[in-house]
């Protein structure tokens, strides 16, 4: 028996009820998107997050981009794009360079940093890898923002570039 507390219960029961069909997914995914607001936000540093939400291209389109650092590594980092309403992921990019991943439908395994597109039978269990090389944190950040098809983001300052660049 789950030993779940009433909160965890319903957002177990409301995912497992709300799925998407692979055009459906695939329609959400190659939508363009823009910033909802314009304003200036911070790169988050090691350990840190930063949440902000993009329209599609009709109003009821809405996704929430997540940059969130958390991990123990600090040259790990996931970016993520979501549906807002029922927050489904639909992208989702785990940077880690030690990272290995399973695919369950074929049991290949991914070393290092690799991509989850939803697909209607895996939801996000299967991932590609993903070219990151040359590449630092906050370049990986703008790749992502293009895979997830936001032709206008927000502006995005890294602090820690800002002031290398100062210092030149």
């Amino acid at each position: 028996m789950l030993n779940l507390d009433g909160y965890k219960y319903i957002r177990m029961v409301f995912k497992m009820a709300i799925k998407l069909t692979q055009v459906e997914a695939n329609m959400l995914i190659d939508m363009l998107k823009k910033a909802v607001k314009e304003t200036m936000l911070q790169f988050p540093a090691a350990k840190g997050r930063l949440y902000f939400d993009v329209m599609g291209e009709r109003k009821t389109d809405e996704f929430t981009v997540n940059i969130d650092r958390k991990g123990i590594n600090d040259q790990g980092c996931t970016y993520q794009g979501r549906i807002k309403s029922n927050n489904i992921i639909l992208l989702r990019l785990d940077v880690n360079p030690t990272a290995v991943h399973e695919n369950p439908s074929n049991g290949e395994k991914i070393s290092g940093t690799h991509l989850h597109i939803y697909t209607e039978e895996y939801e996000m269990r299967e991932a590609i890898p993903f070219d990151v090389d040359g590449k630092d944190l906050y370049d990986i950040c703008h790749t992502f923002f293009e895979r997830f098809n936001i032709v206008e983001p927000p502006q995005i300052n890294d602090q820690k570039r800002i002031f290398t660049e100062g210092c030149e």
